[in-house]
């Protein structure tokens, strides 16, 4: 088994049909008055921070951004649980199986997400999920996903009290940016169609393996230990 395991968020943990995104239009709305602030602003593979940071230079809001960007995210925070429940998201295939299994299994599990940390509390905690992840690298800090599989595996690799190797890293994601910020942070990847690509678009961006998802626990479980 890899020693550490880090999972994507969303469309790989779970489904939260537009809640973020629409959590986000309203954050906007009620901070700089800009409405359907997302609109033809894509989501997939990106960090909470390259999303908002675009849209805050899109429709120049405030002189300065790193302010503009602490003020739509607590606004967004904010309105993120009421968005989840009104939304009704699902937790994908497999999960609720697997993650149990991979905390006992001599390794550890975190994230690797681009979701802020607190709105990746918030998404978990929704679908009951949180409590399985005990670190990890998040969107907070940085617009490029690579740089937060890094902080993920350093992050990681010190609750193990182990010198932090990517090679003994899996990173689960849904888009090939997963899988290219993994290659850059040279650990490997298991990717999932469950979100806007197909397998076969997993495996061309360069995956290590690929799944249409994680239901078939005991086959993910041997892959990993491979």
């Amino acid at each position: 088994m890899a020693r550490i395991i880090l999972f994507d968020i969303d469309m790989t943990l779970i489904r939260s049909q537009g809640a973020g995104r629409a959590a986000l239009n309203t954050a906007f709305a009620e901070t700089f008055g800009v409405e359907s602030a997302t609109e033809n602003i894509s989501f997939d593979g990106r960090t909470d921070r390259a999303i908002f940071s675009e849209i805050i230079a899109l429709h120049r809001l405030g002189a300065d951004p790193e302010a503009a960007f602490r003020q739509v995210s607590q606004a967004y925070l904010e309105g993120l649980s009421a968005s989840l429940a009104e939304h009704q998201g699902v937790v994908l295939p497999g999960i609720e199986a697997l993650l149990p299994l991979l905390q006992g299994s001599h390794g550890a599990i975190g994230l690797a997400t681009g979701n802020i940390r607190h709105g990746a509390q918030i998404k978990l905690a929704h679908h009951g999920l949180w409590e399985w992840f005990s670190g990890g690298g998040f969107g907070d800090a940085t617009p490029v996903r690579a740089e937060l599989v890094k902080a993920g595996i350093r992050d990681m690799a010190a609750l193990l009290g182990i010198d932090p190797d990517p090679r003994d890293t899996i990173v689960i994601g849904d888009t090939p940016l997963d899988v290219e910020a993994a290659r850059q942070a040279s650990a490997r990847t298991l990717a999932v169609a469950t979100g806007s690509y197909t397998v076969e678009a997993l495996r061309e961006s360069g995956a290590d393996w690929a799944l249409d998802d994680l239901s078939d626990t005991a086959a993910v479980m041997k892959l990993l230990a491979s």
